[in-house]
């Protein structure tokens, strides 16, 4: 399991531009992230809430999820939480700029080259940028996060 599980709440905006968390949001790093600069703030008419569930571990050993945080702005919760955050305008996003593949360990590939050079010139990112020219697939309606599945294999011993 994990400690905790944020869940993100689309309760104002429900755009169809905006409906897949990959399409507002993307995590970079550890404490960096990027995301649409419309929908942060408590006044935003387009702004997201989290509700945050807290792993319990009862004296059997059996773990439950218990509701820790409610309704909390989604930019606030990420600052609460040590992210820095480098906004996208509402013109980038609609291009799929928070649309990444993170490889793990901050290597980001993106297929917007203006966020591309706007995350490697924030001071918050150390990791590594490629740009990759998607244009076939984002005259689709998709970006690189939307067309991937990162998956992890572990080698059984024996093979």
């Amino acid at each position: 399991g994990t400690r905790m599980v944020a869940i993100v709440k689309d309760l104002f905006d429900k755009n169809q531009d905006r409906m897949h968390l990959d399409c507002v949001f993307s995590i970079l790093s550890n404490n960096c992230a990027l995301m649409l600069e419309d929908m942060m703030g408590a006044e935003s008419p387009t702004r997201r809430l989290v509700d945050e569930y807290t792993a319990v571990t009862d004296g059997d050993g059996n773990v439950t999820y218990t509701l820790s945080k409610e309704e909390v702005e989604f930019s606030a919760y990420l600052r609460d939480e040590g992210y820095s955050i480098i906004p996208v305008s509402a013109e980038e996003q609609l291009e799929y700029a928070c649309n990444v593949v993170n490889l793990g360990n901050s290597s980001i590939l993106s297929c917007h080259a203006a966020t591309a050079r706007k995350i490697c010139r924030s001071p918050h990112f150390s990791g590594t940028m490629e740009y990759l020219d998607y244009s076939a697939i984002t005259a689709m309606y998709g970006a690189l996060h939307c067309s991937t599945q990162i998956v992890k294999r572990v080698t059984k011993k024996g093979e």
